[in-house]
């Protein structure tokens, strides 16, 4: 197994967006949105950094603003609804959404998918492994074999789990990132597999946790991109919010929203 040997310093935003032509359809894709005049948005709401909630229920993080901006500029309203990140693509897939803003990964498994699409990158991840900080039997990432991991239900951290280790691993679903934590912390499970971005935000927030680095590292699913994902039953709307995202990272707000985030630009 290969290890993926970057840490924070690999996380300035290095993707590429879309340079697309300004969208010139905008009666074909407001015509097909779920309602008028709103980009109905799914999001979970427990992935800080990138999608987070308040204590007053309000939404912030960096995807929930970086969509809040990509409704801005189509002239759009942005609702926001909260879903378990299982939910997200059926509920995508059964018309309940235009488009998903939860940490979602653009992997090549998504990118070939005939039931979504995935917009231009945003910025880069990989999966890694958060432990207790007092665990000294898990030390890399290949150390959870034997061990059970925490994964999010639809996330792409099972699938990476199974790949890598196969029936070494015991792999618990989660609905979020909460409840996985909270076992862990708990003692119920070793190890909880997510993304680095979000295990930091963690760490910093709790330092009897720690993140493990370097991360996985496996052709096509870590390290991998995020990106928004639109219905596969709206390609006017994936047009426009490229676009929109290749606008913002031309003006300097992806980069700002990046800084204020994840604390790199």
């Amino acid at each position: 197994m290969t290890l993926y040997m970057t840490g924070l310093h690999a996380l300035c935003i290095t993707a590429a967006l879309g340079t697309g032509p300004a969208f010139a359809q905008d009666a074909a894709y407001k015509t097909k949105l779920v309602s008028p005049g709103t980009i109905t948005i799914a999001t979970t709401g427990n992935a800080p950094p990138m999608t987070t909630m308040a204590a007053d229920g309000s939404l912030s993080g960096f995807d929930v603003e970086l969509c809040g901006a990509v409704a801005k500029g189509l002239g759009l309203k942005a609702e926001f609804v909260r879903v378990d990140f299982a939910a997200t693509i059926p509920g995508l897939k059964s018309g309940r959404f235009d488009m998903i803003c939860s940490a979602t990964a653009r992997t090549p498994q998504r990118l070939a998918s005939t039931d979504l699409f995935m917009t231009d990158a945003t910025i880069p991840n990989f999966s890694t492994v958060l432990v207790k900080a007092e665990d000294t039997t898990i030390a890399s990432v290949s150390d959870v074999k034997g061990k059970t991991v925490g994964a999010v239900r639809g996330g792409q951290e099972t699938r990476l789990l199974a790949d890598l280790f196969g029936a070494e691993v015991t792999v618990k679903a989660y609905p979020g990132i909460a409840e996985e934590i909270l076992d862990l912390k708990n003692g119920r499970i070793d190890a909880v597999a997510m993304n680095y971005v979000t295990a930091t935000h963690h760490v910093h927030l709790d330092p009897s946790l720690k993140v493990l680095t370097p991360g996985f590292a496996k052709d096509g699913v870590s390290p991998y991109d995020h990106a928004l994902i639109v219905s596969r039953n709206e390609p006017e709307l994936l047009e426009a919010v490229n676009a929109q995202l290749a606008a913002l990272r031309s003006d300097g707000t992806v980069a700002a929203l990046s800084k204020t985030w994840i604390g790199k630009d």
